[in-house]
């Protein structure tokens, strides 16, 4: 079940309400309520779940994250931003509150979250949510209005149907606010483009891999390298025809393998040079790739350097002066990236909260070495942008 709602519309109570009413019918239900950040957990637990369960016997695990029902229903707790507890359990029941920020990140969903749902014999997915652009929650609303997916259902609320809204402020809201901005916070539409830097990306993605390079073209490296959870990431690119030919995406592997992965595929591709994402991990790690006998160029994203590299990008894209294979984590990294605005008014490029932008770094080296790096293969009379990379 897909619910698209504006902002106070009261779904996030409404699905509380559910659950609880579901664990009391059905003994020994297994639930999973996820939302946007670990920090809120304990904020719904208190203001939302335990109200309702006074009056019955009831046990709420703090440390855990468990709430355990009078019928020996239970449910979890868990966030976007930690996936890697999410994973290991099986449930029949998901809830996932914020679904328009929780579902940006696809990945969460299709290799975290719906396999939890294999054990169940009538697994539920209850979806809520005020929209967050086109995306995954957009077309699981489309689902739901598709005949031919009867197993889908969705249903779209404004904030008008609170009936404790201030009409008023509503209105007053209504004439501030940026329509496009009023129709997705308030009318719970889905609003394509807002905060989107890629945009029209599937229109690039029409490139034949080259995974047999041609001899003595020009070929260069974007590397993004892995952090904590995150991918590595290579993306070449071939400077003649500005096209990304190759990627490679790999995580969960030690270091000394990940330095024979990035240089195999140098060589193959007749030693292409590397662009090396160094922000974080420093000199050291780009000294093991050079010991390697590869050619590398760290590169340290200050914040006016990782503009640059990605508003180059993103001219390139919507110019379509760049082609790259079909590579669909890459794809939705783009569609999904986004510049917001923080209070105190500075411009923030990066995936959605929970979401990767691994691909996004890669391609972005790779277009930057492509465009530069490749000597007489410079794109135009002018450098895409004025900070040097070295």
């Amino acid at each position: 079940m897909v619910y698209a709602k504006g902002r106070r519309a009261g779904g996030t109570m409404g699905a509380v309400n559910r659950l609880v009413e579901i664990a009391h019918l059905q003994p020994q239900s297994r639930h999973l309520w996820i939302d946007t950040v670990h920090r809120n957990i304990d904020r719904y637990a208190k203001r939302y779940f335990l109200p309702l369960l006074k009056g019955t016997k009831f046990k709420w695990n703090r440390s855990d994250k468990v709430l355990t029902f009078e019928s020996k229903a239970y449910c979890d707790f868990g966030s976007a931003e930690r996936p890697e507890n999410l994973e290991g359990f099986a449930y029949d029941y998901i809830w996932i509150n914020e679904a328009g920020h929780v579902l940006r990140n696809e990945s969460l969903y299709y290799t975290t979250i719906l396999p939890m749902l294999l054990e169940a014999k009538d697994p539920q997915l209850f979806l809520i949510g005020t929209p967050k652009g086109m995306g995954l929650f957009q077309r699981m609303f489309d689902w739901g209005q598709d005949e031919e997916r009867p197993d889908w259902r969705s249903f779209q609320h404004s904030s008008l149907i609170n009936p404790f809204l201030d009409r008023e402020e509503i209105e007053r809201q209504r004439r501030d606010m940026p329509e496009r901005e009023y129709r997705q916070e308030i009318l719970a539409e889905f609003v394509s483009g807002l905060g989107a830097v890629f945009r029209d990306v599937d229109k690039i993605a029409t490139a034949v891999p080259e995974d047999a390079p041609e001899f003595g073209a020009p070929y260069v490296m974007g590397v993004d390298l892995a952090r904590y959870r995150d991918f590595t990431v290579v993306w070449v690119g071939r400077a003649d025809t500005v096209t990304a030919v190759f990627c490679d995406r790999f995580h969960r592997i030690p270091w000394r393998q990940q330095v024979a992965r990035i240089g195999e595929i140098s060589r193959r591709y007749f030693n292409a040079p590397l662009y090396v994402d160094a922000t974080g991990v420093g000199d050291p790690i780009c000294e093991d790739l050079q010991a390697a006998g590869l050619q590398v160029e760290p590169v340290v994203m200050t914040a006016a350097r990782k503009r640059n590299l990605i508003d180059a990008l993103a001219v390139a894209i919507e110019q379509n002066r760049l082609h790259l294979v079909p590579h669909d984590p890459t794809l939705r990294e783009l569609a999904a990236f986004e510049q917001t605005t923080s209070l105190s008014g500075n411009a923030r490029l990066s995936a959605p909260q929970g979401g990767n932008d691994d691909c996004v770094t890669a391609l972005a080296l790779c277009h930057w070495g492509m465009s530069h790096g490749g000597g007489e293969f410079i794109l135009g009379s002018e450098m895409v942008f004025s900070e040097s990379i070295h």
